[in-house]
Protein backbone atom coordinates (compact mmCIF):
# COMPACT_ATOMS: atom_id res chain seq x y z
CA UNK A 1 0.00 0.00 0.00
CA UNK A 2 1.57 3.02 -1.08
CA UNK A 3 2.10 6.26 1.38
CA UNK A 4 -0.76 8.35 -0.45
CA UNK A 5 -3.38 5.43 0.05
CA UNK A 6 -2.56 5.16 3.19
CA UNK A 7 -3.05 8.35 4.76
CA UNK A 8 -6.50 7.96 3.70
CA UNK A 9 -7.67 4.72 4.86
CA UNK A 10 -5.07 4.63 8.16
CA UNK A 11 -7.80 7.52 9.33
CA UNK A 12 -10.99 5.76 8.09
CA UNK A 13 -9.79 2.19 10.21
CA UNK A 14 -8.71 4.41 13.23
CA UNK A 15 -12.14 5.08 13.27
CA UNK A 16 -13.56 1.64 12.42
CA UNK A 17 -11.64 -0.05 15.27
CA UNK A 18 -13.01 2.16 17.61
CA UNK A 19 -16.20 1.55 16.99
CA UNK A 20 -15.62 -2.51 16.41
CA UNK A 21 -13.86 -2.24 20.28
CA UNK A 22 -16.70 -0.54 21.92
CA UNK A 23 -19.06 -3.20 20.47
CA UNK A 24 -16.89 -5.68 21.32
CA UNK A 25 -17.35 -4.82 25.12
CA UNK A 26 -21.13 -4.58 24.87
CA UNK A 27 -21.53 -7.66 22.63
CA UNK A 28 -19.21 -9.53 25.47
CA UNK A 29 -21.83 -8.89 27.77
CA UNK A 30 -24.52 -9.76 25.83
CA UNK A 31 -26.42 -12.91 26.87
CA UNK A 32 -27.66 -15.34 23.73
CA UNK A 33 -31.59 -16.17 24.35
CA UNK A 34 -31.92 -17.99 21.16
CA UNK A 35 -30.35 -20.95 19.57
CA UNK A 36 -31.09 -18.81 16.48
CA UNK A 37 -29.32 -15.73 17.55
CA UNK A 38 -25.95 -16.82 15.64
CA UNK A 39 -23.99 -12.94 15.23
CA UNK A 40 -24.76 -9.37 15.38
CA UNK A 41 -22.55 -7.38 12.47
CA UNK A 42 -24.17 -7.82 9.37
CA UNK A 43 -23.59 -4.37 7.82
CA UNK A 44 -20.45 -1.91 7.88
CA UNK A 45 -20.71 1.70 5.74
CA UNK A 46 -17.94 4.02 5.25
CA UNK A 47 -18.52 7.77 4.19
CA UNK A 48 -15.95 9.86 2.66
CA UNK A 49 -16.57 13.95 2.13
CA UNK A 50 -14.83 16.51 1.73
CA UNK A 51 -14.94 17.46 5.41
CA UNK A 52 -14.26 14.09 6.86
CA UNK A 53 -15.23 10.17 7.99
CA UNK A 54 -18.60 8.60 9.26
CA UNK A 55 -18.81 5.38 10.14
CA UNK A 56 -21.93 3.14 10.20
CA UNK A 57 -22.39 -0.18 11.62
CA UNK A 58 -26.04 -0.28 10.86
CA UNK A 59 -27.81 0.54 8.15
CA UNK A 60 -27.98 4.41 8.77
CA UNK A 61 -31.41 6.79 8.27
CA UNK A 62 -31.61 8.93 4.78
CA UNK A 63 -32.32 11.76 6.91
CA UNK A 64 -29.45 11.12 9.19
CA UNK A 65 -27.54 14.71 9.30
CA UNK A 66 -24.87 14.13 12.38
CA UNK A 67 -21.28 15.73 11.42
CA UNK A 68 -18.39 13.44 10.85
CA UNK A 69 -17.27 11.07 13.28
CA UNK A 70 -13.69 12.19 12.26
CA UNK A 71 -13.15 15.68 11.12
CA UNK A 72 -10.89 16.29 8.25
CA UNK A 73 -10.91 19.14 6.50
CA UNK A 74 -10.34 19.10 2.71
CA UNK A 75 -9.94 15.22 2.90
CA UNK A 76 -11.43 14.08 -0.85
CA UNK A 77 -10.29 16.93 -2.43
CA UNK A 78 -6.96 15.53 -4.40
CA UNK A 79 -9.27 12.30 -4.88
CA UNK A 80 -10.25 10.92 -8.10
CA UNK A 81 -12.82 8.14 -8.78
CA UNK A 82 -10.12 6.09 -10.63
CA UNK A 83 -7.82 5.85 -6.99
CA UNK A 84 -10.96 4.99 -5.38
CA UNK A 85 -11.64 2.49 -7.59
CA UNK A 86 -8.02 0.59 -8.28
CA UNK A 87 -6.59 1.69 -5.07
CA UNK A 88 -8.40 2.51 -2.42
CA UNK A 89 -10.93 -0.71 -2.75
CA UNK A 90 -8.63 -3.47 -2.64
CA UNK A 91 -6.83 -2.63 0.51
CA UNK A 92 -10.71 -2.03 2.01
CA UNK A 93 -10.88 -5.73 1.09
CA UNK A 94 -8.39 -7.19 2.27
CA UNK A 95 -8.26 -4.71 5.77
CA UNK A 96 -12.45 -5.70 6.78
CA UNK A 97 -11.64 -9.21 5.77
CA UNK A 98 -8.93 -9.75 8.15
CA UNK A 99 -11.11 -7.90 11.03
CA UNK A 100 -13.91 -10.19 9.75
CA UNK A 101 -12.24 -13.32 9.69
CA UNK A 102 -10.19 -12.56 13.01
CA UNK A 103 -11.20 -14.70 16.23
CA UNK A 104 -10.41 -11.53 18.45
CA UNK A 105 -13.85 -10.52 18.40
CA UNK A 106 -15.59 -13.50 19.37
CA UNK A 107 -18.01 -15.84 18.07
CA UNK A 108 -21.01 -13.21 18.42
CA UNK A 109 -19.72 -10.19 16.96
CA UNK A 110 -20.17 -10.91 13.22
CA UNK A 111 -22.91 -12.99 11.33
CA UNK A 112 -22.38 -15.45 8.80
CA UNK A 113 -21.97 -12.81 5.91
CA UNK A 114 -20.82 -8.77 6.17
CA UNK A 115 -21.42 -6.63 3.45
CA UNK A 116 -19.69 -3.38 3.22
CA UNK A 117 -20.30 -0.23 1.48
CA UNK A 118 -18.05 2.84 1.01
CA UNK A 119 -19.73 6.15 -0.43
CA UNK A 120 -17.36 9.08 -1.27
CA UNK A 121 -18.14 12.43 -2.58
CA UNK A 122 -16.20 14.13 -5.11
CA UNK A 123 -17.25 17.06 -6.87
CA UNK A 124 -20.41 17.19 -5.10
CA UNK A 125 -21.82 13.47 -6.25
CA UNK A 126 -21.75 10.62 -4.42
CA UNK A 127 -20.44 7.40 -5.51
CA UNK A 128 -20.89 4.10 -4.34
CA UNK A 129 -18.81 0.94 -3.90
CA UNK A 130 -19.81 -2.10 -2.32
CA UNK A 131 -18.55 -5.73 -1.20
CA UNK A 132 -19.93 -8.49 0.80
CA UNK A 133 -17.83 -11.29 2.73
CA UNK A 134 -19.16 -15.04 3.42
CA UNK A 135 -18.72 -17.20 6.31
CA UNK A 136 -19.31 -20.71 4.66
CA UNK A 137 -18.98 -22.59 7.70
CA UNK A 138 -21.20 -20.53 10.00
CA UNK A 139 -23.55 -20.12 7.38
CA UNK A 140 -23.76 -23.87 7.50
CA UNK A 141 -23.87 -23.99 10.84
CA UNK A 142 -26.73 -21.88 10.93
CA UNK A 143 -28.49 -23.99 8.50
CA UNK A 144 -28.38 -26.92 10.66
CA UNK A 145 -29.30 -24.90 13.78
CA UNK A 146 -32.54 -24.12 12.17
CA UNK A 147 -33.46 -27.17 11.03
CA UNK A 148 -32.65 -28.50 14.39
CA UNK A 149 -35.32 -25.91 15.76
CA UNK A 150 -38.00 -27.00 13.19
CA UNK A 151 -37.79 -30.49 13.77
CA UNK A 152 -37.82 -30.07 17.35
CA UNK A 153 -39.85 -26.88 18.27
CA UNK A 154 -42.68 -26.85 14.88
CA UNK A 155 -43.02 -30.18 15.08
CA UNK A 156 -46.82 -30.65 15.18
CA UNK A 157 -46.43 -33.94 17.38
CA UNK A 158 -43.63 -31.97 20.09
CA UNK A 159 -44.71 -30.58 23.02
CA UNK A 160 -41.71 -28.44 22.51
CA UNK A 161 -42.31 -24.79 22.84
CA UNK A 162 -40.78 -21.65 20.82
CA UNK A 163 -39.24 -18.89 23.12
CA UNK A 164 -40.79 -15.30 22.58
CA UNK A 165 -37.07 -14.56 21.50
CA UNK A 166 -37.09 -16.88 18.74
CA UNK A 167 -39.44 -14.85 17.02
CA UNK A 168 -37.48 -12.66 15.48
CA UNK A 169 -34.75 -14.61 14.51
CA UNK A 170 -37.22 -17.69 12.74
CA UNK A 171 -38.58 -15.09 10.51
CA UNK A 172 -35.80 -13.41 9.27
CA UNK A 173 -33.85 -16.63 9.04
CA UNK A 174 -36.60 -18.19 6.44
CA UNK A 175 -36.59 -14.86 4.60
CA UNK A 176 -32.74 -14.30 4.47
CA UNK A 177 -32.55 -15.17 0.33
CA UNK A 178 -28.88 -16.12 1.30
CA UNK A 179 -29.83 -19.05 3.39
CA UNK A 180 -32.66 -20.62 1.88
CA UNK A 181 -33.86 -19.37 -1.96
CA UNK A 182 -37.51 -17.91 -2.19
CA UNK A 183 -40.38 -20.73 -1.61
CA UNK A 184 -43.35 -19.10 -0.75
CA UNK A 185 -44.95 -22.30 -0.42
CA UNK A 186 -42.12 -23.70 2.09
CA UNK A 187 -42.26 -20.78 3.88
CA UNK A 188 -46.51 -20.34 4.87
CA UNK A 189 -45.91 -24.30 6.14
CA UNK A 190 -43.63 -23.05 8.47
CA UNK A 191 -45.47 -20.08 9.75
CA UNK A 192 -48.47 -21.87 9.86
CA UNK A 193 -46.87 -24.63 12.18
CA UNK A 194 -45.61 -21.67 14.12
CA UNK A 195 -48.74 -19.98 14.43
CA UNK A 196 -50.15 -23.89 15.74
CA UNK A 197 -47.65 -23.75 18.61
CA UNK A 198 -48.48 -20.01 20.13
CA UNK A 199 -52.11 -19.86 20.74
CA UNK A 200 -51.30 -20.76 24.33
CA UNK A 201 -52.43 -17.43 25.04
CA UNK A 202 -53.11 -13.92 23.02
CA UNK A 203 -50.07 -12.17 24.61
CA UNK A 204 -47.81 -15.06 23.11
CA UNK A 205 -50.22 -15.09 19.51
CA UNK A 206 -50.15 -10.88 19.45
CA UNK A 207 -46.04 -10.95 20.26
CA UNK A 208 -45.50 -13.58 17.40
CA UNK A 209 -47.74 -11.70 14.80
CA UNK A 210 -45.97 -8.44 15.84
CA UNK A 211 -42.61 -10.19 14.71
CA UNK A 212 -43.60 -12.06 11.79
CA UNK A 213 -45.25 -8.59 10.42
CA UNK A 214 -42.47 -6.84 10.72
CA UNK A 215 -40.10 -9.49 9.55
CA UNK A 216 -42.55 -9.96 6.10
CA UNK A 217 -42.35 -6.16 5.75
CA UNK A 218 -38.80 -6.01 5.83
CA UNK A 219 -38.81 -8.23 3.76
CA UNK A 220 -41.30 -6.76 1.07
CA UNK A 221 -39.10 -3.30 1.33
CA UNK A 222 -35.67 -4.92 0.52
CA UNK A 223 -36.37 -7.69 -1.84
CA UNK A 224 -39.14 -6.61 -3.52
CA UNK A 225 -40.67 -2.97 -3.51
CA UNK A 226 -36.85 -1.61 -3.49
CA UNK A 227 -36.49 -3.29 -6.95
CA UNK A 228 -39.00 -2.96 -8.87
CA UNK A 229 -40.87 0.52 -7.29
CA UNK A 230 -40.15 3.84 -6.50
CA UNK A 231 -41.01 5.22 -2.82
CA UNK A 232 -42.57 8.73 -2.82
CA UNK A 233 -41.06 11.53 -0.36
CA UNK A 234 -44.13 11.28 2.37
CA UNK A 235 -42.52 7.31 3.26
CA UNK A 236 -44.75 5.17 4.60
CA UNK A 237 -46.69 3.47 1.98
CA UNK A 238 -46.01 5.73 -0.85
CA UNK A 239 -44.69 3.55 -3.71
CA UNK A 240 -45.44 3.52 -7.50
CA UNK A 241 -44.17 1.14 -10.11
CA UNK A 242 -41.27 2.05 -11.81
CA UNK A 243 -42.39 2.18 -15.80
CA UNK A 244 -39.43 0.25 -17.06
CA UNK A 245 -40.82 -2.85 -15.04
CA UNK A 246 -42.44 -5.53 -16.63
CA UNK A 247 -44.43 -8.23 -15.63
CA UNK A 248 -41.99 -11.25 -16.87
CA UNK A 249 -39.15 -9.27 -15.27
CA UNK A 250 -40.42 -10.97 -11.60
CA UNK A 251 -39.80 -14.31 -11.18
CA UNK A 252 -42.68 -16.79 -10.22
CA UNK A 253 -41.64 -17.40 -6.87
CA UNK A 254 -40.50 -14.02 -6.03
CA UNK A 255 -44.61 -12.61 -6.69
CA UNK A 256 -45.69 -15.45 -5.02
CA UNK A 257 -43.89 -14.54 -1.73
CA UNK A 258 -44.97 -11.24 -2.23
CA UNK A 259 -48.26 -11.97 -2.45
CA UNK A 260 -47.74 -14.24 0.67
CA UNK A 261 -46.47 -11.30 2.51
CA UNK A 262 -49.60 -9.09 2.13
CA UNK A 263 -51.97 -11.60 2.71
CA UNK A 264 -50.13 -12.64 6.12
CA UNK A 265 -49.34 -9.01 6.65
CA UNK A 266 -53.04 -8.06 6.81
CA UNK A 267 -54.01 -9.71 9.69
CA UNK A 268 -52.07 -6.90 11.32
CA UNK A 269 -51.99 -4.43 8.89
CA UNK A 270 -54.88 -4.15 6.31
CA UNK A 271 -53.62 -0.76 4.58
CA UNK A 272 -50.20 -2.56 3.91
CA UNK A 273 -52.23 -5.79 2.74
CA UNK A 274 -54.29 -3.42 0.10
CA UNK A 275 -51.47 -1.51 -1.34
CA UNK A 276 -49.22 -4.41 -1.66
CA UNK A 277 -51.76 -6.15 -3.47
CA UNK A 278 -52.28 -2.58 -5.67
CA UNK A 279 -48.93 -3.00 -6.77
CA UNK A 280 -48.84 -6.81 -7.72
CA UNK A 281 -51.79 -6.27 -9.38
CA UNK A 282 -49.75 -3.19 -11.56
CA UNK A 283 -47.01 -5.99 -11.96
CA UNK A 284 -49.96 -8.62 -13.77
CA UNK A 285 -50.60 -10.87 -10.42
CA UNK A 286 -53.78 -12.10 -11.58
CA UNK A 287 -54.36 -13.45 -7.89
CA UNK A 288 -53.84 -10.15 -6.94
CA UNK A 289 -56.61 -8.52 -9.64
CA UNK A 290 -59.14 -10.97 -8.19
CA UNK A 291 -58.28 -10.26 -4.51
CA UNK A 292 -58.63 -6.99 -4.78
CA UNK A 293 -62.12 -7.55 -6.74
CA UNK A 294 -63.76 -10.28 -4.68
CA UNK A 295 -61.58 -10.22 -1.68
CA UNK A 296 -59.63 -13.11 -0.32
CA UNK A 297 -61.82 -15.68 0.29
CA UNK A 298 -61.49 -15.66 3.68
CA UNK A 299 -64.94 -14.27 4.72
CA UNK A 300 -68.32 -14.80 3.31
CA UNK A 301 -68.88 -12.42 0.63
CA UNK A 302 -71.84 -11.83 0.60
CA UNK A 303 -75.43 -12.27 2.02
CA UNK A 304 -78.39 -12.08 0.39
CA UNK A 305 -81.97 -12.00 1.94
CA UNK A 306 -85.77 -10.54 1.10
CA UNK A 307 -84.97 -7.68 3.35
CA UNK A 308 -80.94 -6.99 3.10
CA UNK A 309 -78.11 -7.67 0.67
CA UNK A 310 -74.80 -7.39 2.12
CA UNK A 311 -71.26 -7.68 0.53
CA UNK A 312 -67.76 -7.58 1.90
CA UNK A 313 -64.36 -7.25 0.43
CA UNK A 314 -61.76 -7.85 3.31
CA UNK A 315 -59.11 -6.57 0.93
CA UNK A 316 -60.37 -2.94 0.69
CA UNK A 317 -62.03 -3.08 4.16
CA UNK A 318 -65.42 -2.35 2.56
CA UNK A 319 -68.55 -3.40 3.81
CA UNK A 320 -71.88 -2.95 1.50
CA UNK A 321 -75.33 -2.80 3.29
CA UNK A 322 -78.89 -2.18 1.14
CA UNK A 323 -81.62 -2.50 3.29
CA UNK A 324 -84.64 -3.27 1.47
CA UNK A 325 -87.39 -3.65 4.36
CA UNK A 326 -87.08 -1.07 6.68
CA UNK A 327 -87.77 -3.76 9.82
CA UNK A 328 -86.20 -4.76 13.09
CA UNK A 329 -85.25 -8.38 11.09
CA UNK A 330 -82.97 -6.62 8.61
CA UNK A 331 -80.83 -5.45 10.89
CA UNK A 332 -80.70 -8.44 12.57
CA UNK A 333 -79.68 -10.23 9.66
CA UNK A 334 -77.12 -7.62 8.68
CA UNK A 335 -75.51 -7.78 12.64
CA UNK A 336 -75.09 -11.34 12.84
CA UNK A 337 -73.26 -11.13 9.03
CA UNK A 338 -71.36 -8.35 10.42
CA UNK A 339 -70.22 -10.51 13.48
CA UNK A 340 -69.65 -13.90 11.75
CA UNK A 341 -66.83 -12.26 9.20
CA UNK A 342 -65.45 -10.53 12.28
CA UNK A 343 -65.22 -13.66 14.12
CA UNK A 344 -63.71 -15.05 10.72
CA UNK A 345 -60.98 -12.21 9.75
CA UNK A 346 -62.68 -9.33 8.51
CA UNK A 347 -61.04 -6.04 9.50
CA UNK A 348 -62.38 -3.93 12.66
CA UNK A 349 -61.12 -0.76 10.92
CA UNK A 350 -63.87 -0.93 7.79
CA UNK A 351 -66.04 1.19 5.86
CA UNK A 352 -69.53 1.21 4.63
CA UNK A 353 -71.78 1.54 2.04
CA UNK A 354 -75.33 1.59 3.36
CA UNK A 355 -78.53 2.21 1.66
CA UNK A 356 -81.76 2.71 3.38
CA UNK A 357 -84.28 5.05 3.63
CA UNK A 358 -84.21 6.24 7.34
CA UNK A 359 -81.48 8.60 8.57
CA UNK A 360 -81.56 8.55 12.39
CA UNK A 361 -78.17 9.83 14.17
CA UNK A 362 -77.37 9.90 17.48
CA UNK A 363 -77.21 13.24 19.15
CA UNK A 364 -73.78 13.45 20.21
CA UNK A 365 -72.21 16.46 18.67
CA UNK A 366 -68.72 15.30 17.16
CA UNK A 367 -70.13 12.06 15.24
CA UNK A 368 -69.43 12.04 12.15
CA UNK A 369 -72.64 11.72 9.83
CA UNK A 370 -71.45 8.75 8.02
CA UNK A 371 -73.29 5.66 6.90
CA UNK A 372 -71.61 3.85 8.94
CA UNK A 373 -72.91 6.14 12.09
CA UNK A 374 -76.73 6.17 10.54
CA UNK A 375 -76.64 2.26 10.28
CA UNK A 376 -75.45 1.85 13.94
CA UNK A 377 -78.56 4.52 14.74
CA UNK A 378 -81.06 2.93 12.69
CA UNK A 379 -80.45 -0.58 14.79
CA UNK A 380 -80.47 1.14 17.70
CA UNK A 381 -84.16 1.97 17.18
CA UNK A 382 -84.85 -1.99 17.50
CA UNK A 383 -84.61 -2.94 21.66
CA UNK A 384 -84.83 -6.68 20.62
CA UNK A 385 -81.30 -5.42 18.97
CA UNK A 386 -79.30 -4.13 21.58
CA UNK A 387 -78.02 -7.17 23.44
CA UNK A 388 -76.70 -7.94 19.83
CA UNK A 389 -75.45 -4.42 18.71
CA UNK A 390 -73.31 -5.11 22.84
CA UNK A 391 -71.92 -8.22 21.96
CA UNK A 392 -70.99 -6.87 18.12
CA UNK A 393 -69.34 -3.71 20.40
CA UNK A 394 -67.58 -6.28 22.52
CA UNK A 395 -65.56 -7.98 19.87
CA UNK A 396 -64.85 -5.06 17.73
CA UNK A 397 -63.15 -2.24 20.52
CA UNK A 398 -59.53 -2.07 20.49
CA UNK A 399 -57.43 0.50 21.33
CA UNK A 400 -55.10 2.59 18.51
CA UNK A 401 -57.57 1.24 15.76
CA UNK A 402 -60.02 3.57 14.02
CA UNK A 403 -62.93 2.93 11.82
CA UNK A 404 -62.34 3.80 8.14
CA UNK A 405 -65.51 5.70 7.47
CA UNK A 406 -64.11 8.90 7.31
CA UNK A 407 -61.01 10.82 6.48
CA UNK A 408 -58.25 10.22 9.39
CA UNK A 409 -58.55 13.21 11.56
CA UNK A 410 -60.78 14.97 14.52
CA UNK A 411 -63.83 12.43 13.32
CA UNK A 412 -62.29 9.34 13.68
CA UNK A 413 -63.68 6.75 15.75
CA UNK A 414 -62.69 3.45 17.42
CA UNK A 415 -64.20 0.26 16.19
CA UNK A 416 -67.33 0.16 18.16
CA UNK A 417 -68.23 3.87 18.87
CA UNK A 418 -71.26 4.33 17.64
CA UNK A 419 -72.95 1.13 19.01
CA UNK A 420 -71.39 1.96 22.41
CA UNK A 421 -72.63 5.52 22.51
CA UNK A 422 -75.76 4.49 21.54
CA UNK A 423 -76.33 1.62 24.12
CA UNK A 424 -75.29 4.18 26.81
CA UNK A 425 -78.34 6.03 26.42
CA UNK A 426 -80.71 3.65 25.94
CA UNK A 427 -80.49 1.83 29.66
CA UNK A 428 -78.29 1.21 32.41
CA UNK A 429 -77.18 -2.48 31.73
CA UNK A 430 -75.06 -0.86 29.37
CA UNK A 431 -73.00 1.55 31.74
CA UNK A 432 -70.37 -1.50 32.25
CA UNK A 433 -69.82 -1.32 28.01
CA UNK A 434 -69.85 2.16 28.23
CA UNK A 435 -67.08 2.32 31.01
CA UNK A 436 -64.73 -0.16 29.70
CA UNK A 437 -64.53 1.65 26.08
CA UNK A 438 -64.15 4.99 28.02
CA UNK A 439 -60.79 3.34 29.31
CA UNK A 440 -59.45 1.89 26.36
CA UNK A 441 -60.05 5.10 23.84
CA UNK A 442 -56.89 6.75 22.47
CA UNK A 443 -57.69 9.95 24.30
CA UNK A 444 -54.68 11.52 22.92
CA UNK A 445 -55.61 10.69 19.07
CA UNK A 446 -59.37 10.71 19.58
CA UNK A 447 -62.06 13.41 20.24
CA UNK A 448 -65.53 12.57 19.26
CA UNK A 449 -66.22 11.57 23.20
CA UNK A 450 -65.71 14.86 24.15
CA UNK A 451 -69.08 15.93 23.54
CA UNK A 452 -70.77 12.30 25.34
CA UNK A 453 -71.11 13.26 28.91
CA UNK A 454 -73.17 16.03 28.41
CA UNK A 455 -75.72 14.27 25.93
CA UNK A 456 -75.33 11.34 28.77
CA UNK A 457 -76.08 13.44 31.68
CA UNK A 458 -79.42 14.76 29.70
CA UNK A 459 -80.15 11.13 29.12
CA UNK A 460 -80.28 9.71 32.44
CA UNK A 461 -79.50 12.48 34.26
CA UNK A 462 -77.14 12.65 37.53
CA UNK A 463 -77.64 10.52 40.27
CA UNK A 464 -75.32 7.63 42.83
CA UNK A 465 -75.67 5.61 39.44
CA UNK A 466 -74.73 7.60 36.76
CA UNK A 467 -71.87 9.69 38.03
CA UNK A 468 -69.32 7.26 38.01
CA UNK A 469 -69.91 6.41 34.49
CA UNK A 470 -70.37 10.22 33.61
CA UNK A 471 -66.94 10.66 35.68
CA UNK A 472 -65.15 8.17 33.43
CA UNK A 473 -66.18 9.88 30.25
CA UNK A 474 -65.07 13.44 31.42
CA UNK A 475 -61.71 11.65 31.96
CA UNK A 476 -61.56 9.64 28.42
CA UNK A 477 -62.01 13.29 27.20
CA UNK A 478 -58.88 14.88 24.69
CA UNK A 479 -57.00 17.28 25.88
CA UNK A 480 -58.54 19.81 23.80
CA UNK A 481 -61.77 19.28 25.27
CA UNK A 482 -63.70 21.95 26.54
CA UNK A 483 -65.67 22.20 30.36
CA UNK A 484 -69.10 21.51 30.13
CA UNK A 485 -71.56 24.63 29.98
CA UNK A 486 -73.37 23.77 33.10
CA UNK A 487 -71.28 21.58 35.94
CA UNK A 488 -74.95 20.05 37.02
CA UNK A 489 -73.39 19.23 40.67
CA UNK A 490 -76.03 20.37 43.05
CA UNK A 491 -77.42 18.56 46.20
CA UNK A 492 -75.86 16.91 48.47
CA UNK A 493 -76.25 13.37 46.72
CA UNK A 494 -74.56 14.52 43.81
CA UNK A 495 -71.95 15.78 45.46
CA UNK A 496 -71.04 13.13 47.32
CA UNK A 497 -71.14 10.75 44.99
CA UNK A 498 -68.56 12.71 42.86
CA UNK A 499 -66.37 12.76 46.22
CA UNK A 500 -66.67 9.38 46.43
CA UNK A 501 -65.05 8.59 42.86
CA UNK A 502 -62.46 11.63 43.14
CA UNK A 503 -61.35 9.88 46.10
CA UNK A 504 -60.19 6.82 43.48
CA UNK A 505 -58.17 8.94 41.39
CA UNK A 506 -54.37 10.19 40.88
CA UNK A 507 -54.34 13.96 41.96
CA UNK A 508 -54.02 14.79 38.17
CA UNK A 509 -57.01 12.90 37.53
CA UNK A 510 -58.80 14.93 39.91
CA UNK A 511 -57.81 18.54 38.83
CA UNK A 512 -59.03 16.73 35.04
CA UNK A 513 -62.44 16.45 36.44
CA UNK A 514 -62.87 19.52 38.23
CA UNK A 515 -61.08 21.21 35.29
CA UNK A 516 -63.90 19.18 32.99
CA UNK A 517 -67.04 19.75 35.16
CA UNK A 518 -66.33 23.65 36.61
CA UNK A 519 -63.57 24.90 34.45
CA UNK A 520 -61.63 24.53 36.67
CA UNK A 521 -60.60 25.25 40.89
CA UNK A 522 -61.04 28.88 40.54
CA UNK A 523 -64.10 28.39 38.63
CA UNK A 524 -65.58 26.04 41.48
CA UNK A 525 -64.80 28.45 44.15
CA UNK A 526 -66.89 31.18 42.82
CA UNK A 527 -69.48 28.58 42.23
CA UNK A 528 -69.67 27.20 45.67
CA UNK A 529 -71.02 30.57 46.43
CA UNK A 530 -74.09 29.89 45.66
CA UNK A 531 -73.80 26.25 46.89
CA UNK A 532 -75.89 25.30 50.00
CA UNK A 533 -73.77 24.34 52.89
CA UNK A 534 -73.74 20.46 52.69
CA UNK A 535 -72.78 20.40 49.08
CA UNK A 536 -69.95 24.01 50.30
CA UNK A 537 -68.75 21.57 52.57
CA UNK A 538 -68.10 18.24 50.52
CA UNK A 539 -67.02 19.99 47.49
CA UNK A 540 -64.24 22.81 49.19
CA UNK A 541 -61.47 20.17 49.42
CA UNK A 542 -60.83 19.98 45.72
CA UNK A 543 -59.88 23.67 45.64
CA UNK A 544 -55.72 23.54 46.39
Amino acid sequence: MTSGVQAYIDPIFEEIDQRYASEQKRIAEFKNKSVLHEGIHEYLKVTCKRDGVWVDTYEPFDWDHRKPDTKIPGFTEEVTLQQVQDEWMPVFKERIAALYNSEEFGPMFFRYRLEFHLEVVLENKANHFKFSLLNEDKRQHLLASIEQFVEQKLNPASRAMPKEEDDFFLVRHLLDPHLYPVDAQRVNELLNRMDAKVQVSRKREEAWRHQLSRGLMHWAEDEFLAKYTDQGKSYGLDYTVRPDILPSDIPAPVMEMFLLTAMRVGLTDADARQKYLEIAAQLGSEQAVQWLKSGSGSIPASYTSERVTCQANDILQTLEVQIRSEEEESYREALIYLCDILRKGFTKEYGMKFKSKVKNYLPVPKLAKSALHRFFANALEYPSLLPLLAEYAENVMEEFKWYNDVEPGEKSAMPGTYAVMGLGLKGTEYFSLVNRYMKLVDSEHQSVQDGYAAVFAEAHGLTTDTIPVWARILLAGNDSAKPLKSAGIESVEQAQALVDVLLQLEDYEQEMLVYRIWGGAKKLKNSLKQAVPEVKELLEPLIP
